[in-house]
């Protein structure tokens, strides 16, 4: 592309060229034309038609109007060139030193067609093996290498002649850029403007719109400088600003300068950049044979979706081939787009919403490469805590794997809860570890196959909407036969809370549960289900002496104390607390009566033969 555009840059000085060397024959325009076409032909290879009127004008300005031009490019590319109007104007003075100054060229409806090879198919590796992926690794890197080798070898900007033109005006032209029997892209300049267009690495002040038709339509505006060296083959871009619209719901404008390096397709960047609120800022390197191929390292002010731009444009072309249901909630992991992405990133986002939940000042380092990705380092502040964890995605197999350790320390409750409108069940804080593992091409199959250990300590808990101590008074209200007189707070203070719970086949299993009230000591096991939210427990409570001092009724004696009271909770996370729980008084009344026999015949016992032979049927009888 960038060959047919400096050919193209090259044609007026030809034209220019062949009219001085024809100044004495000036008004001859079959003979200035045929020169020209002879020029043109020696210098680029390329072959020009005139259809329209050619017109020449010697005074202000040497000048030169075709009209209707064609131009065919050499070799089998199928690129041609079509002009509704090509005008030159040249400064006189400087021909007769046989020096060329350009002052003016301007294209109008410009067409330039090209017939290119069909692309390459994307590799699909979604049914590869083990095997079969590994050498797809090791061919990429291996193409990637000789292509970069071959890259720094060749001068992609070759211009056969010294090229300085005062001003460039392209008009109403388009780019149809066709694959061999495929589909065709269109690009439209609306407009173009350049002054004091060179290859000698001086400032070109550009000025450039061009509109990208399709379902998702988009214009690009560029307006900035930039130069170019024909001897080192670098573009040096400075203050330039783009502005997209289409691309994403709101205007994405971006400021860069840096760097390109064109024989080996090397970016170093400066960016600023603005998406409605969002603001970016830092630096990116883009280096097409090189690994990281994209390297970057940015400040923003809030996550937004074109951090996805990191990818790089081979994942983004690449599609999920998983054939997931994307109306069945399940989503696929995009390990078509892991395994094409060669990527580090070093980020520092001021506020990350991650629906429900909102991270503040996150950093996080990511490095992905050949089917693997990597956050060795995730930080930030959520929900009134602190974030430290670790992940990794392993994509490289067939099967998807992955790890992920950390961290939340004085979690909020009651944030996290109304984060995710749940109901308030709870305050207080909590400290949660957990160090996890799973596999599967789903977010589902994932869900389904965690497994390991997470550990929950709260302080400072209080439960909602859930009386625990006035369920247990009433149950051992009900044992002495009596009426509770006092009114229970609808709230359950827990000194101390510690869950442990071990992940596996779909299920979140309490091993064990252990929690301290006021008056009463709890251990519970249970499960949670992870995809339906349905959860059945199991806790077994103690009370203490101090029981009375909630309500009379409420004493205890050895025979109550001495007791593990069934308290059982079944229902849905998103059910209503109140109903979830409730003593398991039949049990109690059983385990009582079961407690009074065995205390009796141990009396009974130590009556008739001593207080040793007690002790012994105490123990035989399990208590």
């Amino acid at each position: 592309m960038s060959r047919i555009i400096l050919i193209i840059i090259a044609i007026p000085i030809v034209l220019v060229l062949a009219a001085a060397i024809l100044i004495p024959v000036l008004l001859d325009k079959e003979q200035v034309l045929a020169m020209a076409t002879q020029k043109i032909q020696e210098q680029t290879g390329a072959t020009l038609r005139v259809a329209g009127e050619l017109d020449l004008s010697i005074f202000p300005t040497l000048g030169v109007k075709l009209g209707d031009v064609t131009l065919e490019m050499p070799g089998e590319d199928e690129t041609s060139l079509e002009a509704r109007e090509l005008e030159i104007g040249v400064q006189f003075m400087p021909l007769l030193s046989k020096e060329v100054a350009v002052d003016t060229v301007s294209f109008d409806g410009v067409v330039i067609k090209m017939v290119t090879a069909p692309a390459p198919a994307p590799v699909d590796t979604s049914a590869y093996s083990t095997e079969e992926l590994e050498a797809f690794y090791a061919k990429r890197s291996k193409a990637k290498q000789e292509a970069g080798q071959a890259a720094s070898t060749q001068s992609t900007i070759a211009v056969p002649l010294a090229m300085n033109v005062a001003s460039l005006v392209v008009t109403d032209s388009r780019i149809e850029s066709t694959e061999a029997g495929g589909d065709t892209s269109v690009i439209e300049i609306v407009e173009l403007r350049a002054s004091d267009l060179n290859l000698d690495n001086r400032d070109i002040p550009l000025n450039l719109t061009v509109n990208i038709p399709g379902e998702s339509p988009m214009t690009i505006e560029a307006d900035g400088k930039v130069s170019i060296s024909q001897a080192t083959q670098i573009a040096t871009l400075t203050d330039m600003t783009i502005t997209v619209r289409g691309a994403l719901a709101e205007t994405v404008e971006l400021k860069t300068s840096g760097e390109v390096h064109i024989n080996n397709e090397v970016a170093d960047l400066k960016l600023e950049l603005a998406i409605a609120e969002t603001r970016a800022n830092g630096n990116v390197r883009y280096a097409s044979y090189e690994s990281p191929q994209i390297d970057a390292r940015l400040h923003l002010n809030e996550f937004t979706p074109a951090l996805l731009a990191l990818a790089g444009p081979d994942a983004a072309a690449t599609q999920s081939t998983n054939g997931e249901d994307a109306d069945s909630g399940d989503t696929a992991i995009p390990v078509e787009a892991i395994r094409a992405m060669d990527t580090r990133a070093k980020l520092t986002i001021d506020k990350v919403v991650w629906d429900p939940h909102v991270v503040s000042n996150l950093k996080a380092n990511l490095r992905v490469m050949n089917g693997m990705a990597y956050l060795s380092s995730v930080t930030g502040e959520v929900h009134g805590g602190k974030l430290e964890m670790k992940a990794n995605l392993n994509a490289k197999h067939p099967q998807a794997r992955v790890n992920t350790e950390g961290s939340l320390s004085k979690i909020d409750i009651a944030d996290v809860l109304e984060s995710v409108e749940s109901q308030p069940i709870a305050t207080g804080k909590v400290d949660l570890n957990w160090k996890l593992n799973g596999q599967g091409n789903t977010s589902s199959s994932i869900t389904n196959t965690l497994k390991g250990p997470i550990k929950i300590a709260a302080s400072d808990a209080v439960l909602k909407d859930m009386g625990v101590e006035q369920m247990m008074c009433e149950a051992i209200a009900l044992i002495n036969q009596e009426s509770l007189s006092t009114t229970f707070p609808a709230e359950t203070p827990i000194t101390t809370l510690a869950i442990d719970i071990q992940m596996g086949n779909g299920r979140a299993n309490l091993k064990p549960l252990k929690a301290k009230l006021a008056e009463i000591t709890l251990s519970g096991t249970g499960y949670l289900e992870l995809e339906s939210m349905e959860f059945d427990t199991t806790f077994k409570a103690k009370v203490q002496p101090g029981m009375e001092k909630l309500d009379p009724a409420c004493r205890v004696n050895e025979r109550i104390t001495s007791i593990k009271w069934p308290l059982n909770c079944k229902g849905n996370v998103s059910g209503e607390p109140g109903d979830w729980c409730s003593v398991d008084t039949t049990e109690i009344i059983s385990d009582m009566a079961e407690n009074e026999l065995k205390r009796k015949a141990e009396k009974e016992v130590e009556e008739r033969f001593g207080e040793d032979a007690g002790k012994l049927l105490k123990g035989l009888l399990g208590n």
